[in-house]
């Protein structure tokens, strides 16, 4: 058996923009899967806005992921028969929300990310690009706790990247809320409140502003 990781510890505060950076294969998408209730963990504690992930039923655990958690995949997720307007919708449609207010929420958040005048379009008439914008729409669309984001700048030139980066930090400096991303692009580290290095399924390195702390 591997053990993807090996004793991560660490908190992630309300109102912070935290980055996990690290080689491939060192643990990052599995701990991030972890906190986001979509894998379980074989040992430890997990806690997430005051909840324990181990002592929720799967039933809880979709419940928990769908109001308290929004996820941007690296590779988007869309589905492709939905517009953009509609993918964003759909966690909100989930929750049992009308179709109008889904609708006006989606419109909104669509248009803090740029893409006000594409509502219509189907993923196969967006760039790369674009998807991405409608993924972290439909990360947003929910109001969540805590927004986890997988390589968000990954399909996005400089310019675009930042100007995510910069919606993505607005969000998180709202009360109650944190951000965690997961990147190797170092053109973003900026965007960061703190950056935790990982390697070999454990967090190494902690960087901030306030501190340099080398985990053993």
């Amino acid at each position: 058996m591997v053990s993807a990781l090996r004793g991560v510890d660490i908190d992630v505060r309300r109102g912070e923009l935290l980055m996990i950076v690290g080689p491939s294969g060192c643990g990052k998408t599995t701990l991030i899967s972890i906190i986001a209730a979509i894998l379980d963990q074989d040992a430890g504690r997990c806690e997430v806005v005051g909840r324990d992930l181990q002592r929720m039923d799967p039933r809880e655990r979709a419940h928990f992921r769908g109001s308290s958690i929004g996820f941007v995949f690296q590779v988007f997720n869309l589905l492709p028969a939905l517009t953009a307007i509609e993918n964003v919708a759909v966690p909100l449609l989930i929750k049992g929300v009308s179709w109008k207010q889904a609708e006006s929420r989606a419109r909104e958040v669509l248009q803090l990310v740029g893409l006000g005048h594409r509502l219509g379009a189907l993923p196969a008439q967006l760039s790369g690009g674009q998807q991405q914008r409608v993924a972290i729409a439909r990360a947003l669309v929910h109001d969540p706790k805590l927004i986890v984001c997988d390589e968000p700048t990954s399909s996005l030139d400089h310019e675009t990247g930042h100007a995510m980066m910069s919606v993505i930090r607005d969000v998180a400096k709202s009360p109650g809320r944190a951000v965690i991303v997961v990147t190797h692009d170092s053109r973003i580290f900026e965007f960061a409140d703190r950056i935790a290095r990982m390697d070999d399924g454990k967090i190494v390195e902690l960087m901030g502003s306030e501190r340099r702390e080398h985990v053993q």
